[in-house]
């Protein structure tokens, strides 16, 4: 069916532009998992040289009263994580194990063409680490998990850290643990929201008996992500898992679990009342092995909407090693952070719930809970193991992202010592009763451990990357990593006269470029920051590589324009959307570099490089169709980001064809810059998110289109192609594998289409439908983009979790 439909143009001045700064998610995508049972792996390493030192003090926090806090970050606005990535992986539907196995092993039967890829960086930057373990018996030695970027090892006190995990594998990792002897225990799928929950899954848990030189899986394959791994300090064979499920619900393994002995025999000690609930945190009385104290966790989502918290959740306790527990949830008060006055018992209010033992008075326990939207819950501390509990001060920093966070770590020296993750890190010095922020790190914690071999040493990790202090985390007193290339990147661009000039948009990381208003590139592993918040769409001028664009979340935009030394930076002019994405696309017209396309529920034009817009689309749900209701988020940060246009592409050779594509699944044209709309409905295409839309640069009739979301059976149907404007359409996805095709590039004197997929980077020659991977070496973890250089030589591809990589192209 053709549908051709036209609106009366008029100002749209009037109509307020819609953003927000929320502290949005910065998610991870996580790896697809590759169950190798049985299989010993090798890790690899692609660290080493010498590297100079970002400085990564983003915290702008101020807290006098330990109470409330502007979370804000440098300019573009607050960061945190990125829930749209979850609904973009989907499409709204659920993604079981069995889909995600399949496409992995559609993936590795495809033959492999070209060389070999390469790191080029940044390196200096850091990403989101979700776990830390210190080795107690090798002076300054401390593991690492990144979220999609495996396990790290550094022998300098966590200044420059080594790959310690193979390739090939799920780059994902939810939870570190080392046990008295030696044994290392990685738990693969994160559990922190979004982290890819409900797309990508772990492989279950695996362990190295070589200080991660070798790996070796060891069961709960089908436990989606760990959350946590504790092991027994008095029996280092005896290791507590909490397997956190995952957001859909079709993960089997869920709760807490427990290894006794060799082999792999994991037992459920906890079971979960329902299919949406999960193990979240552990924590082992380092004086009575027997005391283990566990939380559970009901969370779910759909395409556009979450509920973080449900009657699944709490916290246990059991007195005999695992086999019987007890709920805790014996509170004197109520918090006043507590609106439903449930304090710990089963409550559809109840969400994530961290768990903490003061390991030099163990009979002092600390938890801290949020509610199913994110805010503070409650504090609660206990002098008598978690009999009992009261309520304390506010240990969250009111960031309402209580279910990306529930960490506390307890000074061992101190039982009075202690601090929660939140987006900034929260410290008390009275056993919780006031709070304040110890500053001079990154946005958003996840790990933390004191060094048994240092005095005051302690490691933190967070969405930065790593930290150390020698002062027990005072204020002001933590230095960075200077090397842990595992950023996680969305967005790339290289400008088309320079193939060392490039910039990318970074999770809770800004946007960095590899050179500065006063130095050209140079060493292409250190990058630097030009725009703050979560670095999305980035460009460069095809004509003149001194003016580029970056975008924060949510559509906040800048251009910047270097000369003479300095650099002057303008924000977008108001444009007319109520709805907008997390990743609005951002588009320079082929022919005219002052001409800018931005899209959220209208699409908007600027013919003066973003000072100002015209809305060139018809107004209201007409591109997008309305935000369904269970699919509308009730939460109070993300309303508003779905049912929007995620691509434009306006044609070279037809100054007034554009195409755009829609989250919801749909895929239109216009041929006269808006006037006239034509939809290709009835057309056989998928009815997914629009991830990627290219138009052949010499006929505006020849395009590509990929497609997000897994299907069922053995064709992949994620990219198709048209010759003739959109009339007809053809699947032309072959033997690709049946997953999120990101991003596509075309080489079009070659005739050579690349696509970028979670599975790793892919080409076709000549419209063969031949795909064959592109080159060996690119760790397993997402690709977002993927970019050409201006001579076609080389491909530049910006993975989710492992930074950005380089590959010398095939010419056959």
């Amino acid at each position: 069916m053709r549908i051709r439909l036209s609106w009366a143009r008029r100002s749209w001045s009037d109509r307020p532009l819609w953003i927000r700064w929320s502290v949005l998610v910065a998610a991870l995508v996580v790896a697809a998992a590759l169950t190798v049972t049985g299989l010993t792996l090798a890790s690899d390493d692609h660290a080493g040289g010498e590297h100079g030192r970002a400085s990564q003090d983003k915290d702008k926090d101020k807290d006098a009263g330990g109470g409330e806090e502007d979370e804000g970050e440098d300019d573009g606005g607050p960061a945190a994580p990125a829930e749209y990535l979850t609904q973009k992986f989907t499409s709204g539907h659920d993604v079981t194990p069995d889909q995600v196995h399949r496409a992995e092993a559609q993936a590795a039967a495809l033959p492999t063409g070209g060389g070999s890829w390469s790191l080029v960086g940044p390196s200096n930057v850091g990403g989101r680490i979700t776990d830390l373990v210190v080795d107690p018996r090798r002076p300054d030695t401390v593991y690492v998990a990144a979220s999609g970027g495996g396990v790290w090892r550094s022998t300098d006190a966590g200044a420059t850290f080594h790959a310690a995990w193979p390739t090939g594998v799920t780059q994902t990792i939810g939870a570190l643990a080392m046990g008295s002897d030696g044994t290392l225990w990685a738990g693969t799928g994160e559990a922190n929201p979004s982290g890819g929950g409900l797309t990508f899954f772990g492989s279950g848990v695996y362990r190295s008996s070589d200080g991660g030189a070798h790996w070796q899986q060891w069961g709960l394959v089908d436990s989606g992500a760990i959350g946590r791994i504790v092991v027994d300090p008095a029996d280092p064979r005896r290791v507590f898992v909490a397997a956190a499920g995952n957001l859909s619900g079709t993960a089997g393994q869920r709760g807490i679990y427990r290894l006794d002995g060799i082999g792999k025999n994991w037992k459920l000690v906890l079971p979960t009342p329902n299919n949406t609930t999960g193990g979240i945190d552990l924590a082992i009385d380092p004086t009575n092995h027997r005391r283990v104290f566990a939380t559970l966790w009901d969370h779910q989502r759909n395409n556009g909407a979450r509920v973080y918290g449900g009657v699944g959740s709490g916290l246990f306790r059991s007195d005999d090693g695992g086999d019987k527990w007890t709920r805790l949830q014996n509170i004197n008060g109520v918090a006043s952070t507590d609106a439903a006055g449930t304090g710990l018992t089963s409550d559809a209010s109840l969400g994530r719930i961290g768990v903490a033992i003061a390991p030099n008075d163990p009979k002092r326990v600390y938890v801290v809970s949020g509610t199913q939207y994110g805010l503070d819950k409650g504090f609660y501390v206990s002098n008598d193991g978690g009999d009992s509990f009261t309520p304390s001060g506010r240990a969250g920093g009111n960031s309402g992202y209580e279910w990306w966070f529930g960490r506390l770590w307890v000074d061992p020296k101190d039982e009075n010592h202690l601090f929660n993750a939140d987006v900034s890190l929260r410290e008390s010095s009275d056993g919780g009763a006031t709070w304040h922020v110890s500053s001079g790190v990154h946005a958003d914690q996840h790990a933390m451990q004191w060094d048994p071999n240092g005095a005051h040493r302690v490691y933190l990790g967070n969405d930065g990357g790593v930290y150390r202090s020698e002062s027990d985390g005072t204020t002001n007193t933590w230095v960075h990593a200077v090397y842990e290339p595992v950023n996680q990147s969305y967005h790339l661009a290289v400008a088309a006269d320079d193939p060392t000039r490039l910039a990318t948009g970074l999770q809770d990381n800004g946007s960095t470029r590899t050179w500065t208003a006063t130095a050209p590139p140079g060493d292409l592993t250190q990058w630097n920051s030009y725009g703050g918040g979560d670095g999305h769409d980035v460009l460069i001028d095809y004509t003149d590589h001194n003016v580029y664009y970056e975008c924060s979340q949510v559509g906040s935009c800048r251009r910047h324009e270097d000369s003479g030394g300095t650099s002057q930076t303008t924000s977008f002019g108001q444009r007319h959307s109520t709805r907008i994405t997390t990743d609005a696309p951002l588009v320079l017209d082929p022919t005219d570099p002052d001409v800018v396309y931005f899209g959220g529920n209208v699409l908007d034009r600027s013919t003066d490089r973003g000072a100002t817009f015209t809305q060139i689309s018809p107004p209201g749900d007409y591109l997008t169709g309305p935000v369904p209701p269970e699919e509308n988020d009730q939460g109070p940060f993300y309303a508003n980001e779905y049912a929007t246009i995620t691509q434009v592409a306006p044609a070279k050779t037809a100054a007034n064809t554009i195409y755009v594509g829609t989250d919801t699944g749909r895929l239109w044209k216009t041929t006269d810059l808006g006037a006239h709309w034509t939809e290709f409905a009835g057309k056989g295409l998928p009815v997914r998110w629009v991830n990627s839309i290219v138009v052949d640069p010499v006929n505006a009739d020849h395009v590509y289109v990929a497609y997000s979301g897994y299907r069922e059976g053995d064709t992949a149907a994620n990219v198709w192609e048209t010759t003739n404007g959109g009339e007809s359409w053809t699947n032309i996805s072959g033997k690709l594998p049946n997953g999120p095709v990101e991003m596509l590039a075309y080489d079009q004197p070659r005739h050579q289409l690349y696509a970028a997929t979670d599975l790793g980077v892919f080409y076709d020659k000549n419209g063969k439908r031949n795909w064959k991977r592109l080159g060996h070496e690119l760790p397993n973890t997402p690709v977002l983009d993927i970019k050409l250089t201006g001579d076609r030589s080389t491909m530049y591809a910006a993975t989710f979790g492992r930074s950005v990589w380089t590959l010398a192209l095939p010419t056959d």
